[in-house]
């Protein structure tokens, strides 16, 4: 009997219900779980702790990897792959864990800003270091392009704004003047961010507003409040990619369309068990990154309040499922490097054999979109390396009219000879699952031979790291009945 590796909804009690409570560093198929690939480090390390991080593309495809900390703002050299210092000459920078850097592109423009300082410009190709944007505009905590504006949002003045800038002019900043000016949103709290589009989503702690462009129109910008008691609890969980923005608000986490139709992606899947976890500092701190290839969503968070992020939770909003991984890390982000030839490779390492990828990986491939993330010493490094150790649980199985079952043997139907199996069993519902010893499968035939007796059982398959696989699609088991209890 084939016991599927069931859908990831640890919402729902599993016995017999088709729906697995556990699994971890594993993606989803439309059939079966795939690997999470493992982290690998790709820079050398930042001076301090990121506070901010951005992916630039030019018009050339030259391809430019921007973080900040605290105190400056840095540049990663493509071919030493060190972080090159680019703040302004002085003062220092002041943004902190309040006050986070954050990052848009405008034309060949990169615009930093934090609510601490004024706003910050590099123009890739010509710029040195990053200087004060001219126009004087406000200091803001987020920044995004709106089409052809660029617009501030919760500014230092009036955490309830927006602010864009003049028509296709990121200097010009005085309202009234080439389409440059303000909206304050009087009911939803503070401005928690917004998608990057002509017609943009503005997501408030407490309600959702669609701005909508009127060109020619006095007004620039009309906006309609679309949804009402529904936000971002945190503003870093907002992530957008073409038609989808998807965020976390208290209790759940929500996917929104260009059009304004929004759904509860985790209501009865992951929401109750990641957000029962989870205190509101650590809500607030989660970071949202969207796979710059794939159709899923990342949310990284500190889900045991450890004091740093060690969880990656994933959605596919194709396929409408979960997963989850094991990452310490300090953010996420969608990013991509220059590429190299192998004469360019000799600069970042003088044996190739210590390279963290393969020659034909897409992190070499110039431009090619890979989700990066910072470790906990700083360093870059993309989800490209071999397979995380991965963990399935299968859903639990059992005859809730007393028969006892016998397990002897299992098979794992996955492309490889390397899983490890557990039982866990128990006799009662109020009793707490014990867990048998792993055992491996046979280099034979496959199969892992291990007794249990018991009313019912669960399987839990280890695949361990670097295993080369593809698809683990369930575990086929042989139960006999045993009698009565």
């Amino acid at each position: 009997m084939l016991v599927p590796y069931a859908e990831y909804r640890p919402d729902i009690a599993n016995l017999n219900a088709g729906f697995s409570g556990d699994v971890s560093n594993v993606l989803c198929s439309a059939t079966s779980y795939i690997p999470f690939p493992d982290f690998a480090v790709f820079s050398a390390a930042l001076a301090a702790q990121p506070l901010g991080y951005f992916t630039a593309r030019s018009l050339s495809g030259q391809v430019t990897i921007f973080a900040g900390t605290a105190t400056k703002l840095w540049k990663l050299d493509n071919t030493t792959l060190v972080w090159e210092d680019v703040s302004r000459a002085a003062p220092a920078y002041a943004a902190n864990a309040d006050a986070k850097w954050c990052f848009e592109q405008f034309g060949e423009y990169v615009v930093a800003v934090n609510i601490n300082d004024d706003p910050q410009v590099f123009q890739l190709g010509v710029s040195t270091d990053f200087a004060a944007l001219a126009g004087s505009p406000p200091r803001a905590s987020f920044v995004k392009a709106w089409g052809d504006f660029l617009c501030l949002q919760q500014l230092a003045t009036n955490a309830n704004r927006v602010h864009w800038s003049a028509l296709n002019d990121i200097t010009g900043w005085t309202p009234g003047t080439n389409n440059s000016d303000y909206q304050d949103f009087p009911e939803g709290g503070v401005v928690q961010g917004s998608s990057r589009a002509t017609n943009p989503l503005i997501i408030l702690e407490r309600a959702i507003y669609l701005g909508t462009f009127v060109p020619g129109s006095s007004i620039i910008f009309s906006f309609v409040k679309i949804h009402d008691k529904r936000g971002a609890k945190s503003p870093y969980s907002i992530a957008s990619r073409g038609e989808n923005t998807f965020f976390a608000d208290e209790g759940s986490f929500f996917q929104i369309t260009s059009d304004g139709a929004i759904a509860d992606i985790g209501f009865e899947k992951v929401s109750r068990t990641i957000f029962g976890q989870l205190a509101a500092s650590d809500i607030a701190e989660m970071v949202g990154a969207i796979d710059p290839f794939f159709s899923r969503v990342y949310w990284t968070m500190d889900l045991n309040g450890t004091g740093s992020f060690n969880t990656i939770l994933v959605y596919d909003w194709l396929l409408q499922k979960w997963t989850k991984a094991s990452q310490v890390n300090y953010g996420i982000l969608p990013a991509a490097t220059a590429g190299y030839t192998l004469e360019g490779l000799d600069a970042v390492s003088t044996n190739l054999d210590t390279l963290p990828y393969s020659l034909d990986s897409k992190v070499w491939q110039g431009g090619a979109p890979v989700l990066a993330a910072f470790d906990s010493l700083f360093r870059l490094g993309f989800f490209n390396g071999a397979s995380k150790e991965a963990t399935i649980t299968t859903q639990e199985m059992g005859d809730t009219s007393g028969m006892v079952t016998r397990i002897t043997q299992m098979l794992p139907v996955i492309d490889t000879g390397a899983a490890m199996v557990s039982i866990g069993a128990r006799f009662r519902m109020g009793d707490s699952v014990t867990w048998s010893t792993e055992a491996a499968q046979s280099s034979n035939t496959g199969i892992v031979r291990k007794n249990s007796r018991s009313r019912y059982h669960r399987f839990k398959t280890r695949i361990p790291a670097a295993t080369v696989w593809s698809h683990a699609q369930g575990i086929d088991v042989k139960p006999k009945q045993a009698g009565m209890r």
